[in-house]
């Protein structure tokens, strides 16, 4: 399967969708999107998951729409595009919102919830945490607890909830569904403490976060290694450092906040503008 597929199958996703037949266009769209993944072309997938996320919405495929504004989220992770993933994954809750009303399913404010807590909108997660308890009438407790966990950037008591309590409700892939939620949450909360200095320590992530040191390294070098995290890992001085070829660093020394980096100058400045 060569571009020339990938092509294809993205011109007739526009033909139908010129034509007004949305279901045909989301189909063949993803297909595209899927396509162009396979042949590394991220910011092609991204935009063609994008677009399936339009036909969905437009043919009332809710639910669908918002599973591909993540994965057109992922996509823009590859190219290092963090903040286009985030974005992505607030309209994706959104149109969570529009499948609970359109399913009559309460259990999609759940769903709405954690693609809220991916895209860094707590409040609304928190609402949507609120809706699913009004009405699923004690199903999902445990995911609803999850959620809750997250929204509150309580990693390690979550973390050790999907081991006690979510794997026993849930199937196989819903778990594997879940754990990757969770991953990429990690990863989110790990980039916004790199925003504002330069290096962070595992020691520092285990007290903000409440995860064992040995759980931290095993899910930072996963981060890594995926590129959900723009950093590398020293496992000596077990400090994660800002990957300076994909990170201002300029930028993050003009913050005011502790710089704690080796690379730099002065590991141990601040950087406060005095008069």
């Amino acid at each position: 399967m060569g571009t020339d597929t990938c092509k294809e199958r993205e011109k007739v996703a526009e033909e139908n969708a010129s034509s007004g037949c949305n279901d045909k266009a989301l189909m063949y769209f993803l297909a595209a999107a899927e396509c162009w993944k396979r042949w590394e072309s991220f910011a092609k997938a991204a935009n063609a998951f994008e677009r399936a996320y339009e036909h969905g919405m437009l043919c009332q495929k809710y639910a669908k729409a918002s599973e591909a504004m993540l994965e057109a989220g992922m996509a823009w992770i590859k190219q290092g595009q963090y903040e286009k993933f985030e974005i992505d994954c607030q309209i994706g809750a959104e149109a969570f919102i529009l499948a609970a009303e359109e399913e009559k399913d309460p259990h999609r404010f759940v769903d709405g919830a954690f693609f809220s807590i991916l895209g860094g909108d707590m409040e609304l997660a928190r609402q949507l945490i609120h809706a699913a308890v009004e009405t699923t009438r004690g199903k999902d407790k445990e995911l609803i607890n999850l959620a809750l966990m997250l929204s509150e950037y309580h990693y390690g008591e979550a973390d050790r909830y999907i081991e006690a309590a979510i794997t026993r409700v849930l199937d196989r892939d819903q778990v594997k569904r879940i754990r990757k939620y969770f991953l990429l949450m990690f990863a989110g909360f790990v980039r916004t403490s790199l925003e504002s200095e330069a290096a962070v320590t595992i020691a520092s992530l285990a007290e903000s976060t409440g995860m064992e040191k040995k759980r931290i390294s095993k899910f930072i070098m996963q981060c890594v290694n995926e590129g959900l995290i723009p950093a590398f890992y020293d496992e000596v001085s077990e400090e994660l450092v800002v990957d300076q070829d994909r990170f201002d660093i300029e930028d993050i020394t003009r913050r005011k906040g502790p710089i704690m980096s080796r690379d730099l100058d002065d590991p141990g400045a601040w950087d406060m503008e005095l008069e």
